[in-house]
């Protein structure tokens, strides 16, 4: 019989329903690949037995719950996802919009998308203008499914990475459980001698599938959470400094992050902390996992090179709780892992995600060279670049600093950044950034209790001085109009095989 998970209660199924669903469950291809596995994959010794039947007890407990979802929507009409998630009350909201989001990519579930167009009345540049916006409704519908379905199979990530659209955050190889995956800023490599086919990767990939849908119907479920568009749900929207002066000799901005990651060690809330510095070859990142206050400032300023940050998660089973820090990407990532395929964290120690703004990275090549062509200065006597104003800075060890127009340095970004919809980190504790705030000061986005409460503590502590967005210019309105227009630009992944 299957095991109850704690996020799962099966007491308003007939125990019928309930058999015949999880019958079906354990067909699913994902669950007999990591069973058949067990061997191979308790020899690598990434996930100890216990781990190893907590995942497959938890799998197979997800799986019978898409099933009986997918039964109960047999021939009903095309709705939103807080339509179904109200109808299916024998299941968490959550748990039910997550459900279709999976089943679509299993071949059960049918999206359709309508777009209206609306005008509305914008300024643009100090002048009043009647424009034209899209508007995009999203319903799901279970398919026509013939006697001789085949549910569809999880190619490895590699598809992801010869679709030229990985981000190489590194959480595929973190998270494979026969360390079949070996991910750098560049590379991607799959051992097909060593891969089970179980198609994990794939599920927690922040490219393979959109949870874009299910993310913003999750946060609207929330009533604690106010909602944007743009920059999705949040607690409240703060700008604020550092009031330690070591921090301001290291800080990119407002030292916020440092700041916030040496409350959460002081005080003994994480034992560790993953995130990236310097690494010998300069301006090039490296992902370091941090236990100390000391190192933690090696980690300070933005680093505009890309680095698989999440690719040593793996190593940190040894700390009780972690916090991480990264980028959007790596963030969509990390949630993607909690979601699917079963629920659960993979790795239940981390407990606080610190996510940062990006527009975009560059390879660290393409950092050197922007250096070259642009400014023509040599990348070692620059101490600091920024984006500021419209701009790529700059800055010498002379004191002097330069900047060029951000349309001068597109060319030099990674192609795989045009395929991210997401500038604020939406599946962050806490977001990060520079836009909206004034020089020296960081906006913060609050995403839930848990990052409010952490960023409130701080400023309690006389870490952190703070005031609410909305008291600073150029502000929320900002930062709003560029996340939507990176939202506006992202383009579609289209993944083929090769």
């Amino acid at each position: 019989m299957v095991q109850i998970s704690k996020n799962l209660n099966f007491d308003g199924i007939s125990p019928k329903n309930l058999m015949d669903a999880t019958y079906k469950a354990i067909e699913n291809f994902q669950i007999r690949a990591f069973f058949e596995a067990k061997d191979e994959i308790l020899k690598t010794g990434k996930y100890s037995e216990e781990e190893f039947y907590e995942i497959i007890d938890t799998m197979i407990d997800a799986e019978t719950e898409r099933k009986l979802v997918l039964e109960a929507l047999i021939g009903k009409e095309p709705l939103f996802l807080e339509e179904i998630s109200k109808i299916l009350k024998d299941f968490p909201p959550e748990n039910v919009i997550c459900d279709i989001i999976y089943l679509k990519e299993q071949g059960y579930i049918e999206e359709h998308i309508e777009v209206k167009t609306k005008t509305v009345i914008k300024k643009i540049k100090g002048e009043e203008k009647e424009v034209e916006e899209k508007e995009f409704f999203y319903r799901y519908q279970v398919k026509e499914i013939p006697d001789d379905f085949i549910e569809h199979f999880f190619e490895p990530v590699s598809i992801v990475f010869d679709s030229e659209v990985c981000c190489q955050c590194g959480w595929c190889s973190s998270i494979c459980p026969v360390n079949a995956i070996t991910v750098t800023a560049d590379t991607l490599e799959i051992n097909d001698e060593t891969c089970m086919k179980c198609g994990l990767c794939y599920s927690v990939c922040p490219r393979s599938f959109s949870i874009e849908q299910a993310g913003k119907s999750i946060n609207k479920l929330d009533k604690s959470l106010k909602f944007s568009e743009k920059i999705n749900g949040y607690i409240n929207t703060y700008s604020a400094t550092t009031t330690k002066d070591n921090i301001k000799k290291v800080r990119q901005d407002g030292g916020i992050v440092t700041s916030l990651l040496e409350y959460l060690l002081k005080n003994k809330l994480v034992d560790a902390i993953v995130a990236v510095k310097h690494s010998e070859e300069l301006w090039k990142p490296e992902p370091v996992i941090v236990e100390n206050v000391k190192d933690l400032y090696k980690t300070s300023g933005t680093k505009y090179a890309n680095a698989s940050t999440l690719s040593i998660i793996d190593e940190t089973k040894k700390y009780e709780n972690i916090a991480v820090v990264g980028v959007p990407c790596m963030m969509n990532a990390l949630k993607k892992g909690y979601l699917f395929p079963s629920g659960q964290p993979f790795f239940k120690n981390i407990k606080y995600r610190i996510g940062l703004f990006c527009m975009e990275s560059f390879p660290y090549e393409g950092v050197l060279n922007l250096i070259k062509d642009q400014f023509d200065k040599d990348f070692k006597k620059v101490t600091k670049m920024d984006i500021s104003g419209g701009k790529f800075i700059i800055y010498l060890d002379s004191g002097e600093d330069f900047g060029v127009p951000l349309k001068e340095v597109k060319s030099y970004a990674r192609h795989n950044c045009h395929f991210c919809e997401d500038l604020t980190a939406d599946y962050a504790d806490i977001s990060v950034g520079s836009i909206g705030s004034p020089s020296g000061w960081s906006t913060v986005i609050t995403r839930n209790k848990k990052g409010d409460k952490i960023y409130k503590d701080a400023i309690k502590a006389g870490l952190i001085e703070s005031k609410s967005l909305k008291e600073v210019k150029p502000g929320q309105p900002l930062l709003e109009r560029i996340a939507g227009t990176k939202r506006k630009n992202c383009k579609s992944i289209k993944l083929e095989k090769k």
